[in-house]
C-alpha cells in the first residue's frame, strides 16, 4: 500500500500564489494519485486541470437547499475535487459541528464516489487525563464498523501547529484503537507538526499509510520532500 500524502492548504493562497506553489513544486516531483491537495473551495475549479488531485476542507451535511454560505459534496466534486477532508478539529471548534453532522458529512460524500478523510483526535486536557482512546471511539461511535475503504486522520488536536508531535507509541497506540473499531482495513493517516524533517521517521516507524500536513505544505519545496515519500 502506498502512502497517501494530503496537503491542508487551510484558509491560506490567492490564485496568484496558487498559481506560483504548483509551478514551483512541480520542479522538484511528478503528478502522483497518491499527493492530494487541499485547497480553499474558491480555488479547486480554477486548478482542477493541473493533473493533480484535489480535495476539498469541509462540506455541507445537506445535500442543497436554503444553507447560505454552504457547500454542497456535488459542488465540490463539480468543481473537480475528488477528495474532501471532515471532522478537523478547527471546524470541530470553531464551527461546533457534532459527530451526528460530521456522520451526515460522510454520508454526502460517499453517495457521489467521493472520498472522505475523516478527521479525529483528542486535545491536550483529554491526553493527559489518560481518555484519548475513549475520546477516539466516541468520534467513531456513529460509524459503521463494516465501513470499507476508510481514511482515517489521527491528528491530535495539540500537536497541531504547536511543533509537537506524539511519541511513536503515542501514536501507534492511537491508530490501533481506531483499526480495532473497523472489521474491515483502513487507511490511517497522520497530521500534526509534520514536516519534511520529521515526515520519513514518522512513516517509517509507525503503523500509518500517510500524513496530513498542514502548515508545511505551504512551502512547496518543503511539502515536496514529503510528498516524495508516497
Amino acid at each position: 500500500m502506498k502512502n497517501l500524502i494530503v496537503a491542508n492548504f487551510k484558509m491560506h493562497g490567492t490564485n496568484t500564489f496558487i498559481e506560483n506553489w504548483f509551478a514551483d513544486f512541480t520542479k522538484n516531483i511528478d503528478i502522483s494519485e497518491n499527493v492530494v491537495i487541499a485547497l480553499p473551495a474558491t480555488h479547486i475549479a480554477a486548478f482542477r486541470d493541473y493533473g493533480f488531485v484535489l480535495s476539498g476542507q469541509n462540506v455541507s451535511a445537506n445535500e442543497s437547499g436554503a444553507f447560505t454560505s454552504q457547500i454542497s459534496a456535488k459542488m465540490l466534486k463539480d468543481s473537480g475535487a475528488d477528495y474532501c477532508i471532515i471532522g478537523h478539529s478547527e471546524a470541530r471548534e470553531q464551527l461546533s459541528e457534532s459527530n451526528k453532522s460530521i456522520k451526515d458529512k460522510y454520508e454526502q460524500l460517499r453517495n457521489i464516489q467521493m472520498s472522505p478523510i475523516l478527521c479525529v483526535g483528542e486535545s491536550l486536557q483529554i491526553k493527559e487525563s489518560g481518555k484519548t482512546k475513549e475520546h477516539l471511539k466516541s468520534q467513531l461511535s456513529l460509524f459503521n464498523t463494516e465501513t470499507e475503504d476508510l481514511i482515517i486522520a489521527y491528528e491530535p488536536i495539540w500537536a497541531i501547529g504547536t511543533g509537537l508531535v506524539p511519541t511513536e507509541k503515542e501514536i501507534d497506540d492511537a491508530i490501533e484503537c481506531i483499526r480495532e473499531i473497523f472489521k474491515k482495513p483502513i487507511k490511517a493517516l497522520y497530521g500534526g507538526s509534520v514536516k519534511a524533517s520529521n515526515a520519513k521517521n514518522l512513516l517509517d516507524n509507525t503503523d500509518i499509510n500517510g500524513l496530513l500536513v498542514g502548515g508545511a505544505s505551504l512551502n512547496p519545496q518543503e511539502f515536496g520532500k514529503i510528498a516524495q515519500l508516497c
